[in-house]
């Protein structure tokens, strides 16, 4: 390895020390202001120079507030489509939609196509869409929600909490996160065919996009990037209480309290609401990613499991707030960022070295 004079970490020192020079009085102070400009353009280029990212962090007054009122608008567009099951028009309207605000955010997107074969019915095509943001390592974050919404025969079921509220949530994420630099490779997804074709979710019917990128992923080798996987579900309820899954990481249900609470909106998790969520995070842990969170309010309209609201006519604009949105939203921006910092540090993404 080539020497150098000085090391990068002797150099910030001697710069940074310039830097805090105190500017005198009298007739050399505007001299003295001149040179402590000119050591601190220095400063920031021997950053530059060494590798540092500084410049690519923007402060925290600098950074993009996550903002219910615009999530709950693209809600409306979503409900205003009608019902979306998967293989269907709305479905189809319903894509068009996200790829438009992802691209007017500036993520790119990518198409991901598959058949499903429910039991005892005909092969269903199926798209999710996944939208990526290129971090600094290629170790990945995954936020994931579904915008299909379950076929209920003989009701118009537009699932303004259960389908449109996380997706609501995901855009906004993805303008809030569109021009800050992220240490992980962050990508959102929006599945397809979460909801199942019989009564309930199980083993074989049910999470047929969720299972299907994870399927991929495992056989590409991919898998073993994802650091953590985030679940966005069923959290417009205006009677808010995100329940406490007991299958979700501790290290991530830790992370988001403490955002949450950071922003004032510590209460929206219910602790006296216990229960192991099964929904799209569940093919990713089940195929050995250790840490995944469930962001879901599993009791919609009451504090009972579903709840009044769930699977039924009334889950519409009615039942969602705006309000909550920005509550999930606001925590959920604080969390991604804790989280992404949390991996940095641990896979030394960024670390400097003299």
């Amino acid at each position: 390895m080539r020497g150098e004079p000085f090391s990068c970490g002797a150099r910030r020192a001697i710069v940074a020390s310039a830097a805090r020079r105190r500017v005198p009085s009298g007739h050399d102070a505007e001299r003295a202001a001149v040179l402590k400009l000119r050591a601190l353009l220095l400063l920031a280029s021997l950053l530059v120079a060494c590798g540092e990212r500084a410049a690519d962090t923007p402060p925290a007054a600098a950074r993009l507030a996550f903002d219910g009122a615009r999530a709950f608008a693209d809600l409306e567009a979503l409900v205003r489509i009608g019902p979306r099951p998967a293989g269907s028009e709305g479905a189809a309207r319903a894509r068009e939609l996200i790829r438009e605000r992802l691209r007017q955010a500036g993520w790119p997107v990518e198409d991901h196509a598959f058949t499903a074969q429910p039991l005892g019915s005909a092969p269903v095509p199926m798209v999710n869409l996944i939208a990526r943001h290129a971090g600094a390592s290629a170790e990945r974050l995954i936020l994931i929600t579904h915008y299909d919404t379950k076929l209920i025969p003989g009701v118009e079921f537009v699932g303004a909490n259960d389908g449109a509220s996380g997706t609501a949530v995901l855009l906004e994420l993805a303008r809030v996160f569109a021009a800050e630099p992220l240490p992980l490779t962050t990508e959102l997804v929006f599945a397809d065919g979460e909801e199942a074709f019989g009564p309930n979710i199980t083993e074989h019917d049910g999470l047929y996009g969720s299972t299907a990128l994870a399927e991929r992923m495992q056989a590409d080798g991919s898998l073993a990037q994802v650091r953590s996987v985030i679940l966005v579900d069923m959290v417009g309820d205006r009677d808010l209480n995100l329940v406490s899954d007991l299958g979700s990481s501790p290290l991530l249900r830790g992370i988001f309290a403490r955002a949450a609470a950071s922003v004032g909106h510590g209460a929206i998790v219910d602790e006296r609401a216990l229960m192991a969520v099964v929904d799209d995070h569940t093919p990713f842990q089940r195929r050995g990613v250790e840490h995944v969170l469930a962001l879901i309010d599993f009791q919609f309209g009451a504090r009972v499991s579903p709840g009044p609201l769930w699977h039924t006519a009334r889950d519409d604009l009615s039942a969602v707030s705006a309000a909550s949105l920005n509550a999930v939203g606001m925590a959920l921006v604080e969390a991604v960022r804790a989280i992404e910092e949390h991996w940095r540090i641990a896979d030394g993404t960024g670390a400097q070295g003299d």
